[in-house]
């Protein structure tokens, strides 16, 4: 069985990080893991683009429905309606029926995406991404190791709330990010 790697990441990643996204992503697929996303635009959109070079191995989690109800400003609507056509798998109203409160139905949507998971990465365009840090720290507290990739801004990302650790130096995919070490901090 291959490994399953959630992919995530802020609404706000400015268009010029789509090479290393997908170099990220396509590295992920090339040494034979699934992606698994989200259905926003920013981040997600982009590593949708990227996997789909192999839409079999493409796992969507959309908070919307199959016929974009649901759908707000920041949901890539015909990102993933385009990757559906094309064979990946999109799970709609993945974080709960349209009754559910946006703000929840996407925390949930990203918590359906990172079950099963092998390793939660994030593409953050700031160090206070608040969506994406709270979806790690829920990938954190499930024992799924969370990388992140800071892209736009210099130093590390607010540490995940609620959970003694650190950030470390590390690499993924063979690029060079941040890892979450749990425990006790010491610096």
């Amino acid at each position: 069985m291959s490994a399953s790697i959630h992919f995530g990441g802020s609404r706000a990643l400015p268009p010029r990080f789509v090479p290393q996204v997908a170099a990220v992503v396509q590295a992920s697929l090339s040494a034979g893991s699934a992606v698994r996303v989200g259905c926003a635009v920013g981040a997600d959109q982009f590593v949708i683009q990227a996997a789909l070079s192999q839409p079999q191995r493409l796992s969507i989690f959309a908070q919307f429905s199959a016929s974009g109800a649901g759908a707000f400003s920041g949901s890539a609507v015909q990102p993933v309606f385009s990757a559906q056509q094309a064979g990946a798998q999109v799970s709609f109203l993945a974080g709960g029926p349209l009754q559910v409160p946006l703000r929840a139905r996407l925390l949930r949507r990203s918590i359906a995406a990172l079950r099963g998971s092998s390793a939660a990465v994030f593409f953050l365009a700031s160090p206070s991404s608040a969506g994406s840090l709270n979806v790690a720290a829920q990938a954190a507290a499930l024992s799924i190791p969370v990388f992140v990739f800071p892209f736009g801004f210099i130093g590390q990302p607010q540490n995940l709330r609620f959970l003694p650790g650190a950030w470390r130096p590390a690499s993924f995919a063979g690029s060079p990010c941040l890892q979450w070490f749990a425990g006790p901090s010491f610096f």
